[in-house]
């Protein structure tokens, strides 16, 4: 192990690596970076880190062999050097979605523009909503919700009339009375997950739209064993009339452009 490329982000410090030939990959918390360090001294004493994000300082001070790369040209390489070993390079131009504390869109070299919601407002109103903040628990809390218990829906409102809009779509987030005894905590989760995911997709298809193209990559560390988050995405895709693409290991594409990024 001679050389490990490390993105270290605001929510998720992600590390790849490369072992007898082949890729591997880890994911600590941010908060957590003193274990980070322990791990990297105990197994890599020697190796020459890579490091990106916005917390790449932290960890200068801990290792004198370290290079710090620009965190976009990171996550843009990486997710080139994803679709060509995951064979799902578009045939097209494409417009791509990093969702990770906040979410960037980046069209070629160039971030485009970016927004507060992603995986930050996912933990932050979580802890609120379900008093805690781990993410794993407020992933599993929400799939087990329904989020039309908390959202206002079409349907709620033209329940009478026939709707001039597809009934399933949410006319308010977290429109119902929150004080409700039938909505439950994982019917809030499920409600913020469908919030973060319209938002995204909703910005996502506009710049991709501007920019001409229907084809958009999706990644990032929220996307992250959480399949309703997904699947939300998803769920607009035909009727955006756009098309998208999850990357297996697209979680850590910012840490493995740093990795090849000094080849």
């Amino acid at each position: 192990m001679n050389r490990i490329g490390i993105d270290a982000g605001g929510s998720l410090t992600k590390i790849a690596y490369e072992e007898n030939k082949r890729l591997r990959l880890k994911t600590y918390p941010s908060n957590q970076i003193d274990e980070v360090i322990q791990w990297l001294k105990s197994l890599a004493p020697e190796a020459s880190l890579q490091v990106t994000g916005g917390r790449a300082e932290a960890l200068k001070d801990n290792n004198a062999a370290i290079s710090i790369f620009k965190e976009f040209e990171c996550v843009i390489e990486g997710t080139k050097y994803l679709l060509m070993t995951e064979n799902k390079l578009p045939e097209t131009d494409y417009l791509l979605v990093n969702i990770g504390t906040g979410t960037s869109f980046f069209h070629k070299k160039e971030r485009l523009s970016g927004t507060g919601v992603g995986g930050g407002l996912f933990t932050g109103l979580g802890a609120i909503i379900a008093n805690t903040s781990n993410y794993h628990t407020l992933v599993d809390l929400a799939s087990k919700g329904d989020r039309a218990k908390s959202d206002l829906m079409v349907s709620d409102i033209y329940q009478y009339n026939h709707s001039p809009i597809e009934a399933s779509l949410t006319a308010a987030n977290f429109g119902k009375d929150q004080l409700h005894p039938s909505v439950s905590t994982e019917d809030q989760l499920a409600a913020l997950t469908q919030l973060i995911g319209e938002t995204i997709v909703l910005l996502a298809s506009a710049a991709a739209k501007s920019l001409g193209t229907k084809e958009i990559v999706m990644i990032g560390g929220a996307l992250t064993g959480n399949p309703l988050l997904k699947q939300v995405i998803a769920s607009f895709e035909s009727m955006l009339d756009y098309n998208l693409t999850f990357l297996e290991k697209g979680s850590h594409a910012g840490a493995i452009g740093a990795l090849y990024y000094g080849e």
